[in-house]
């Protein structure tokens, strides 16, 4: 298993004001919103320490990685395993083939 920590459950979510109207004054009064940013983990490729979203952004180019979209890591884990038996048993066939075709009758 790899040292890669998920930050998802430092996430916390204010949703007391969906739905409702705010006035203009109210608007104003509010200070900007800030995000905080990433706490520090080590990356899963080269075992370098990450620390903030500038950081993260830029190890994410560098090694073409992307972040996982809503439920696709759940997905993953459903039908990987089933996906990736599948790909041996395509390569097993066609290895098969290619031996078969080798072979002279």
């Amino acid at each position: 298993m790899s040292a890669y920590k998920d930050n998802y459950d430092k996430i916390s979510w204010d949703r007391s004001s969906y739905g409702k109207s705010v006035s203009k004054s109210e608007k104003r009064a509010s200070g900007p919103y800030v995000v905080g940013d990433y706490a520090a983990y080590e990356c899963p490729i080269t075992g370098d320490i990450i620390d903030g979203k500038r950081e993260h952004a830029k190890n994410l180019l560098k090694h073409g990685c992307r972040i996982h979209e809503k439920g696709e890591f759940e997905d993953v884990k459903k039908y990987g395993r089933q996906r990736h038996e599948e790909a041996i048993d395509r390569a097993v066939d066609r290895a098969a083939q290619d031996m078969a075709h080798e072979i002279d009758w």
